[in-house]
């Protein structure tokens, strides 16, 4: 039986665009547009593990104002819950794009990208975080 796993993740919003990264084929949610992300280590908070993860993957900095705006249920192929993400928001005035080759963990995305409302992917597997981002978005 596997563990069940607890991830945050942060959506970063600028005026009317959030930031998404495009998934790398190798990882989880293969190719799919998703915020960045992971699992919460021990000691961690969920905010400690968004604000870590977020940079692990982005290389950039953001500041510890988060906003708890939504959670994800993370299930197995046979229905079953295998696990949760935490979704934070961080509103920033200045925009601030990734470089994915000085993290270090950019290889889990192979690009990255702000996206306004109407213009964000809607794919499957990734239906819930779809709903959260339009809400953060009206």
């Amino acid at each position: 039986m596997k563990k069940f796993r607890k991830s945050s993740g942060v959506i970063l919003k600028h005026g009317d665009e959030v930031l998404l990264c495009k998934r790398s084929p190798k990882e989880t949610l293969p190719n799919i547009w998703s915020i960045p992300g992971g699992g919460i280590e021990n000691g961690e908070t969920p905010g400690q593990a968004a604000i870590r993860e977020f940079h692990e993957e982005t290389n950039i900095e953001i500041g510890t104002d988060l906003d708890l705006v939504g959670m994800i249920d993370n299930f197995n192929d046979d229905g079953t819950k295998r696990g949760m993400m935490f979704v934070f928001l961080q509103n920033i005035k200045e925009k601030k794009d990734p470089e994915l080759s000085k993290a270090s963990h950019g290889h889990e995305h192979t690009s990255c990208k702000y996206f306004k409302s109407e213009d964000i992917p809607e794919q499957k597997g990734n239906e819930q975080l779809y709903k959260i981002l339009k809400k953060v978005l009206k």
